[in-house]
């Protein structure tokens, strides 16, 4: 099987696991991939919708893999028990929803070993819910693909301190501790993309949300000069 680039590395962070569950799964390819090399010995793909688990069902049934993957339609992490896996996935989906999805079970949330989370937009709205709600960022990757980039970080509950700024929400703490070689690309972005919102909004404007822009622009110029 030939994953893309970001579910490859979403792959490459999830440990060595019992039981894993594929939240949001789609088309089931990242139970089969991690079934097929031994990354789990079971798993759970989970959606929302039926559409995507009869997709699912029959890749999983292509591969042999009936046994060792079950599916599950319900919200969120709403059809997994308390207990029975040790990983989660929760990838393919904006970084509130995967905050809500997160909150609605946080009993649960917290009883997992491990969460891998990989939001397609706000990856520093998911970074801060989880630093300042009782998780611990233990690892983050960053893909740069199709001219866009996707944050894969794997949390579990444990304490953290708050960032001392605002742009390390968005760089990622583990990123900047391994000076990740795709991170200055995504910096570089980030300060041409707030720069335009500067540039396009009221030149008179001195609004919260515009000083706001402005310190943190300065915050990613100054984050660059270290990578």
């Amino acid at each position: 099987m030939n994953l893309s680039e970001r579910l490859l590395h979403i792959a490459n962070m999830i440990p060595e696991s019992n039981c894993i569950a594929d939240i949001g799964t789609d088309h089931g390819y990242i139970p089969i991939y991690c079934i097929r090399n031994n990354i789990c010995k079971r798993a759970i793909a989970c959606d929302i919708k039926e559409g995507p688990i009869k997709v699912a069902n029959k890749n999983i049934k292509s591969y042999g893999l009936n046994t060792k993957i079950e599916t599950r339609v319900g919200p969120g992490l709403k059809p997994l028990k308390e207990g029975e896996v040790d990983t989660v996935i929760i990838a393919g989906m904006g970084g509130n929803l995967i905050v809500d999805i997160i909150n609605d079970s946080i009993d649960l949330a917290q009883q997992i070993n491990n969460m891998v989370l990989q939001p397609m937009q706000h990856p520093e709205v998911l970074r801060k819910y989880l630093v300042c709600n009782g998780f611990k960022i233990v690892d983050e990757d960053i893909v740069e693909d199709s001219k866009k980039f996707y944050h894969i970080m794997r949390a579990h509950i444990g304490e953290s301190d708050k960032y001392e700024k605002e742009v390390y929400y968005y760089t990622g703490m583990k990123l900047l501790e391994k000076r990740h070689p795709v991170l200055k690309n995504y910096v570089e972005f980030k300060i041409s993309q707030i720069e335009n919102i500067i540039y396009n909004s009221n030149k008179g404007e001195t609004s919260e949300r515009h000083n706001y822009l402005i310190k943190l622009r300065d915050e990613f110029k100054d984050v660059i000069r270290c990578l």
